[in-house]
């Protein structure tokens, strides 16, 4: 079928088209037709139609739709123009018709019809607007959008920002909860936090008084500790509820997840939940704590922002309000001034650690009143204080004082009241006096027992063994004196024992080798007798650090020094052994960090097997009698330290050893040559659980960058 064809088969016939048209209605000019559905191509703002039938007549239920829809028998011609119906009769003023013919009907109709031409014409593809002209109505809408939908929108919005902000405004200092020179200047926290809550998503202004309160404080903490360079955000001015501004951590080591930042609970009596907890500890906070935390005093009841080293300035004195606040932490931050009285009157402090700070001036007597302490952690300050104000801390269990100005003595009385003491540190202090009897005895909960670096002296008292649930025991640096008592070998959970560097005398008991459960066994810089090592010790082999230096020890190297192979340091300096080194001690000290045998009379060579010493640091053999080579440890990796007798002496004698890789080489007859003491006693610490965690000399000699050779 042709084309020509195909457009015909959708035209109607004559007598189809007729029964479509009213012979009541007015004329038909088929001329007014076509030029009404012939668009002009050229009109740019012609858009095409895609409707094929166009040309058609309306369909049939038209007419049926029209009338349904109340227009009192009105009809429309292709105009769009409405006419009345006129009962049958119709005269036209264009021209002459005479209805009765039917002949002419025909005829007139079918003149009416357009020609395949025409359809062709008007089916085929119009030209559309060009791009640029699409462009334009793109352009034109966006201005449509800017000047006349979108002002209005923001002026609305704006309105209901000044009017959020002029409520909140109002509604803190109606309640005196901010001052006006604060929220006048846009770059105090105060005002900051009135931005934020007049500008947020979350719908505020539906919150209780005490709720919105609650959300003013937390903003301000932000905004006053530099919560934008916060570690952690912490979900904090999220658009939720101020209980949701937590996250979740794991602990590495215990694997323990727990969330920090805002915890709420629900207090008693109350109906909804509550700021409980401000936890926030190692999360880079700075400035000073806000005075707007007193508005939690309803609630707050612990506060943990320790590790915090940017967080300075002295404690505000609003903090007295927070009447249900019984935990307070902030130790290791750069908290200054002294210790304000009301920690001892207002608050319900149950735990208060301040450790590590800037606090200077004397512990207020209030503080050493309030019986309900059980934690108490004012270590490394500058505080100022007796021992014996202590005693009314009767609950007390963790009590860490360690590195102040606190004098005084100990007593049997005060003792007394230290029956749930569990870890006591009063280490480098000004204590004196001689250790009371009741220290061992009284104290049946105490496991952890400091007092190093005081002036403590007179005798062990022999009842140190009485207590059998010391686990760490640090008394170095006084000026103890007397022997060890055998009774001490009755401790038989001790774990950690240091009393270097004091005045004991007479010789190492035998009896410590009973100590089996003893990593730590520092006993050098004493007065004692001469003596061999005593065999027994060969049972502590858990022992990981092992100091009898300057001990007056003599004999052989035993070789049952191999036992120890969990040892990562030996510190046999300055005695008088003599002989061989053991070539065991290579073959099974594979831990060993730290080989201090410097200053003692030992003789023959170092042993091939300590190349396989493949983690040691340090080594020591300097002001021996050793000969031959001492490059049998120059491919250790990381030596950083290795001293020997390779030095050739003041009047050319040659060297005793021959070495390629010594970081100092002496000689014998060289006095001066490598004589520090090289003390490396732990200076424990409670915050890492009194043990080792890094080494540390009485000289900083150890290069850390490169290794020897």
């Amino acid at each position: 079928m042709s084309d020509d064809e195909q457009v015909h088969d959708q035209l109607p016939s004559v007598e189809e088209y007729k029964t479509h048209v009213d012979p009541g209605s007015r004329k038909i000019d088929p001329k007014r037709i076509m030029e009404s559905i012939q668009p002009d191509e050229d009109d740019e703002d012609f858009i095409p139609d895609v409707d094929d039938d166009l040309i058609l007549p309306p369909p049939d239920d038209m007419d049926e739709e029209e009338g349904a829809g109340g227009q009192g028998g009105a009809h429309y011609d292709y105009d769009g123009n409405p006419y009345e119906e006129d009962d049958g009769d119709y005269n036209s003023e264009e021209d002459d018709y005479n209805s009765e013919d039917d002949d002419d009907d025909e005829q007139v109709i079918h003149d009416q019809l357009p020609t395949v031409e025409e359809i062709h014409a008007q089916r085929s593809p119009q030209k559309g607007p060009s791009c640029a002209r699409k462009l334009g109505y793109c352009f034109m809408t966006l201005i449509f959008l800017c000047i006349v939908i979108i002002p209005p929108i923001l002026l609305t919005m704006k309105d209901d920002y000044e009017q959020r902000k002029q409520e909140i405004t109002e509604f803190l200092m109606t309640k005196t909860l901010a001052k006006g020179s604060q929220l006048d200047d846009p770059t105090t926290p105060q005002a900051k936090a009135v931005e934020f809550l007049a500008t947020e998503k979350y719908d505020n202004s539906a919150l209780s008084d005490g709720k919105l309160i609650e959300r003013y404080t937390m903003t301000v903490w932000y905004y006053a500790t530099n919560g934008p360079k916060w570690r952690y955000q912490m979900r904090f001015l999220s658009n939720e509820d101020t209980c949701g501004w937590f996250s979740w951590f794991r602990n590495q080591r215990s694997g323990q997840i727990t969330k920090e930042g805002v915890i709420c609970d629900t207090p008693e009596g109350a109906a909804t939940p509550a700021i409980g907890l401000l936890d926030m500890p190692s999360n880079l906070l700075e400035g000073t704590i806000p005075s707007e935390l007193q508005y939690l005093s309803n609630s707050l009841e612990q506060m943990h922002v320790e590790f915090n080293p940017g967080l300075e300035g002295e404690l505000p004195q609003e903090l007295q309000y927070l009447t249900k606040l019984w935990s307070l932490e902030l130790q290791y931050c750069a908290i200054t001034g002294i210790l304000p009285d009301w920690l001892g009157t207002k608050l319900p402090l149950r735990r208060l650690g301040l450790s590590n700070n800037l606090l200077t001036g004397f512990i207020p007597p209030s503080l050493l009143q309030q019986t309900n302490l059980q934690i108490l952690a004012l270590d490394d300050n500058g505080l100022t204080g007796n021992i014996g104000d202590f005693g009314a801390l009767i609950k007390m269990q963790y009590l860490y004082m360690e590195d102040n100005l606190i004098a005084g003595s100990l007593t049997n009385q005060m003792l007394a009241n230290w029956t749930a003491m569990k870890e006591m540190d009063f280490s480098r202090n000004d204590i004196s006096g001689s250790l009371p009897s009741d220290l061992f005895t009284k104290m049946n909960n105490l496991e952890i027992l400091d007092l190093h670096g005081n002036d403590l002296s007179g005798p062990l008292p022999p009842t140190i063994g009485d207590s059998n649930r010391i686990v760490f025991l640090a008394l170095q640096d006084n000026k103890l004196t007397g022997e060890i008592p055998v009774a001490m070998s009755n401790m038989i959970d001790l774990q950690h024992l240091d009393v270097s560097r004091n005045e004991i005398s007479g010789k190492i008991p035998m009896e410590l080798g009973r100590l089996s459960f003893l990593r730590y066994l520092f006993l050098g810089s004493n007065s004692y007798d001469a003596q061999e090592l005593p065999k027994e010790l060969a049972q502590l082999t858990m022992l990981r650090e092992l100091s009898i230096k300057k001990a007056n020890l003599q004999g052989q190297l035993p070789a049952w020094i191999a036992n120890f192979t969990e040892l990562q340091l030996l510190d046999l300096d300055q005695n008088n052994f003599q002989g061989s080194i053991p070539p065991e001690m290579g073959d099974s000290l594979s831990s060993l960090d730290h080989l201090m045998l410097n200053r003692n009379a030992l003789n023959g060579t170092i042993p091939a097997s300590f190349a396989k010493l493949t983690d040691l640091n340090l080594l020591l053999l300097d002001h021996n009698e050793l000969t031959g080579s001492a490059d049998v440890v120059c491919s250790i990796p990381d030596l950083r330290l290795y001293v020997t007798d390779c030095e050739a002496g003041l009047f050319e004698e040659a060297a005793e050893i021959e070495c390629s890789c010594c970081s100092t080489c002496c000689h014998a007859t060289n006095a001066t040559c490598n004589m520090y003491d090289w003390n490396v006693n732990l200076d424990p610490i409670w915050e890492y659980g009194y043990t080792r965690y890094i080494y540390t000399f009485s000289q900083n000699l150890i290069e850390k960058d490169s290794p020897v050779g």
